[in-house]
């Protein structure tokens, strides 16, 4: 990896490569302004070096030679009032590859050096605007794919789950106090037993963290999207349904049995969730064919790994075996949603008959050709992956994060152990610095560079 040294300025494209509108090129460093300003011309002449923080000026972009590259905007963020905590310039210039490499190449000789990826959060951190959660949160932000990841990602950065973990933190040092000044002051007697409330201490902090480690698994389905597939036997009309959620034609459809052999999926939004919507071949309960019996591999394989199932009947035809067959393959820890499709022609469901071998299961009338019943199938899906995604406090959204917490709710665990057993308080203390020592590090009090290397690789240039 580089090294990366605060006191140099640095300077990379914020945003992403091709032609658009707009393209910012930012500058972070101590000698930012003095960098950008042989370059710009303001339209009233003004000292870019002269200009006050959180301002923004319009201008020329010149190169050495005089000749015009570019009309732009400069905002002008002095430190520490900044992102990055240095002083920052951000050069707005119109989109597109030759402008933007232009006036990057014109800065870069300037003793600027080109930035590393995450540099520019790095720096955030390490001058302490943001802790090493928050930073976190900043690609989780970047990367959101629905209103749900957007909300907890906001939420991290405003630094919730920060605050979260300072409590935590808190906690552990009170109860590590406590222990060191029985074992610092023994003549002062101070009560120190299971029945004073210190085991209800453990309980509380091992609770609060093993919650956190469980949102965990939430937080994946959130960010990587809930599984929901269609099922159903031949002719439903399940890849018209996919077609209808997704508003395009993405799947084959025809009146011939078995046209879908294999399974597809995509992705939408569906009520700030996103979902991975997974189209299958219609089962069959003796399939003879090898792509039959192969796309019927398929479909369980798909069934196995869902979070929710949308089962699919004609309404138009009598519910017959072919049909309890579909049912009776859904693994029963599933969420499942029953679609009677075709409900723009006349229906031949015997109610009854239907009511009393799908029970409680929520029944939806649709029609996957004029949209019937769309709405109240949304908001019944929000609803399955509301209760499979729902929130308890707090939620940690990275695999470090989890195993942060693991190791400090397993150093919780054996001074709890030791303290129950009346062992030496110095064993019990020695495992209680520990857990509190990883909840720095989660949060970045202490770090090495070597985490730091990999948390920002991860990171696009620019930001």
């Amino acid at each position: 990896m580089a090294k990366f040294e605060l006191d140099d300025t640095i300077a990379a494209v914020a945003t992403p490569a091709g032609e658009g509108g707009i393209a910012v090129i930012r500058v972070s460093g101590p000698r930012a302004f003095e960098a950008v300003e042989p370059f710009f011309i303001s339209h009233k002449h003004e000292n870019l070096s002269d200009t006050p923080t959180n301002t923004i000026r319009w201008g020329k972009f010149m190169d050495p030679a005089g000749s015009l590259v570019d009309q732009v905007l400069i905002s002008c963020f002095r430190a520490p009032h900044s992102y990055t905590g240095q002083n920052v310039i951000e050069i707005s210039c119109h989109g597109g590859f030759a402008v933007t490499r232009k006036i990057l190449r014109f800065l870069l000789g300037k003793n600027i050096r080109h930035a590393e990826p995450g540099e520019f959060t790095r720096r955030a951190f390490l001058n302490g605007k943001l802790d090493l959660t928050q930073a976190e949160a900043v690609l989780d932000l970047i990367h959101a794919k629905s209103d749900r990841s957007l909300d907890i990602a906001i939420r991290q950065l405003s630094g919730a789950l920060s605050r979260t973990l300072k409590e935590l933190k808190d906690a552990l040092m009170r109860l590590l106090a406590h222990m060191e000044a029985h074992l610092d002051f023994p003549e002062e007697e101070l009560e120190i037993d299971i029945k004073t409330g210190m085991q209800g201490r453990f309980t509380i902090i091992q609770e609060k963290i093993h919650s956190l480690i469980t949102s965990f698994e939430r937080n994946q389905l959130i960010r990587e999207g809930i599984l929901v597939t269609i099922v159903g036997k031949p002719n439903v009309g399940k890849s018209s349904l996919f077609n209808a959620l997704l508003d395009r034609d993405r799947a084959l459809v025809s009146d011939m049995p078995h046209t879908t052999r294999d399974h597809l999926e995509e992705a939408l939004e569906i009520r700030g969730f996103y979902v991975r919507l997974r189209d299958t071949a219609g089962v069959i309960s003796a399939p003879e064919h090898p792509l039959d019996k192969m796309g019927m591999d398929r479909t369980l394989e798909a069934l196995k790994e869902s979070q929710a199932v949308l089962c699919v009947m004609d309404a138009s035809a009598p519910f017959e075996e072919a049909d309890r067959h579909v049912f009776h393959l859904v693994p029963g820890d599933k969420k499942i949603i029953v679609l009677m499709n075709k409900s723009d022609l006349s229906s031949r469901l015997e109610v009854k008959e239907l009511e009393t071998f799908l029970g409680d299961k929520p029944r939806i009338r649709i029609s996957a050709k004029t949209r019937a019943g769309f709405k109240e199938l949304e908001e019944k899906i929000a609803d399955c992956l509301g209760q499979e995604t729902s929130e308890i406090g707090e939620q940690i959204t990275k695999l470090r994060h989890k195993k942060a917490l693991e190791a400090a709710l397993e150093a919780l665990q054996r001074a709890e152990q030791s303290f129950q057993m009346k062992m030496s308080l110095e064993f019990v203390t020695l495992d209680l610095h520990a857990a509190l020592e990883t909840m720095k590090e989660l949060t970045g009090e202490t770090y090495s560079e070597d985490l730091l290397d990999v948390i920002f690789s991860e990171f696009c240039i620019g930001k």
